[in-house]
């Protein structure tokens, strides 16, 4: 299933646009794709980094506290 959006350009982009065979439509979609896992990976990582703050000097067993955050998100 897939939605729409809108994105408002300006006149002069879009006749730039026009003068190259490209599926804007899919380069866009795959762009927002690519940068939503971007940042995804950075949330993990982000979070990784602060359980070892967390959790330096302990014995911790780290793939279970994987297995538990991925559980809530």
């Amino acid at each position: 299933m897939s939605e729409t959006i809108g994105v408002k350009i300006s006149k002069d982009l879009r006749d730039e646009m026009a003068k190259f065979e490209v599926n804007w439509s899919e380069y866009l979609s795959k762009s927002i794709d690519e940068k939503l896992k971007e940042l995804k990976r950075k949330k993990i990582a982000d979070h990784l980094d602060s359980i070892r703050k967390k959790t330096a000097g302990k014995n911790i067993n780290m793939a279970k506290e994987i297995i538990e955050w991925r559980k809530k998100h």
